[in-house]
């Protein structure tokens, strides 16, 4: 994408305190959410055959309206599902990409490595709320968030998880990641709030496909 959230202006050591900081809170995660009814999945690990997931638009955090299969389309992609006014589980998603951005400089792949945050409150998850919660969490240009329009939010989360469960609430909705090849289609589900290092071994796997 043409247009990045400005970054934000840190001296080096706080930048690297804040990235400490969110790298811990990713850590924490792992050892302190019990199993949860958070995810509303079936499905986790390789997903055979791939998805192809139904086109639907999209408003990025630039204003900038696109398909989702465009967003995905010649990018190896990590997607998680957040929104903009979680205080739960959502600044924990936040901080495991922010550790995944990390380590994407030592990704070796065949075609550009991508984060998307797909906002799930299409009322709320506006493009000013989508860069701000990008801001927040020391967003890069490789990491970008969008949100799809009201009637197709459902749609694309119950395609994303696999399942055919009621979704419930938003504040309930899954903490998985879910990666996509080259080709935008579906390849990967994890656990709920995966390690980043597993998430890179994917990508990287993705990578060379």
């Amino acid at each position: 994408m043409n247009t990045r959230p400005h970054s934000i202006e840190h001296t080096s050591g706080r930048t690297l305190t804040r990235r400490a900081v969110l790298r811990g809170m990713a850590s924490a995660a792992l050892t302190t959410m019990s199993p949860r009814l958070y995810a509303q999945h079936v499905q986790m690990g390789v997903v055979n055959p791939p998805v192809q997931l139904d086109d639907a638009w999209l408003i990025d955090q630039t204003g900038k309206k696109q398909r989702l299969n465009d967003l995905l389309s010649q990018h190896v992609t990590a997607l998680q599902t957040i929104y903009t006014g979680c205080s739960s589980v959502c600044p924990l998603q936040g901080a495991l990409f922010t550790a995944v951005q990390d380590r994407l400089p030592h990704i070796r792949a065949n075609h550009p490595v991508q984060l998307l945050s797909v906002g799930i409150d299409p009322l709320s998850d506006s493009p000013a709320a989508l860069h701000e919660w990008l801001m927040r969490f020391q967003a890069g240009p490789a990491w970008n968030a969008a949100t799809p329009t009201l009637g197709d939010v459902d749609r694309i989360r119950t395609a994303l998880s696999g399942s055919r469960l009621p979704l419930g609430n938003i504040a309930d909705h899954a903490t998985q990641i879910y990666c996509f090849d080259a080709s935008a289609k579906l390849r990967w589900r994890s656990a709920d709030l995966p390690r980043a290092d597993e998430i890179c071994d994917v990508l990287n796997a993705l990578g060379r496909v």
